[in-house]
């Protein structure tokens, strides 16, 4: 998602994957997604995931919220979602 701002469409890179210790992720873009300022506090504090079939939930209540758009040119590993699920879900 995007935030329109009158500068035109604002966005984040959100790592799936954090950077750092402990997750150690890597600063690829595979490992990245692009997401408004909400959704990526969101994802970033496991308030929602995205499931093995790449519907994005929310993690309170497993309910489907949309599915993950990708763009031709960038594809998500889906082993840092997976990881992602594993240590961020309740």
């Amino acid at each position: 998602m995007q935030l329109a701002t009158p500068a035109g469409p604002y966005a984040e890179a959100a790592h799936i994957r954090a950077l750092g210790k402990p997750h150690n992720g890597p600063d690829v873009p595979s490992n990245v997604l692009c997401l408004c300022p909400n959704h990526h506090v969101l994802f970033d504090t496991g308030a929602i995931y995205i499931d093995s079939a790449g519907n994005v939930r929310d993690a309170r209540t497993g309910d489907e919220l949309g599915k993950l758009r990708v763009v031709a040119g960038h594809s998500p590993d889906w082993a840092h979602l997976t990881y992602h699920r594993q240590h961020h879900r309740p």
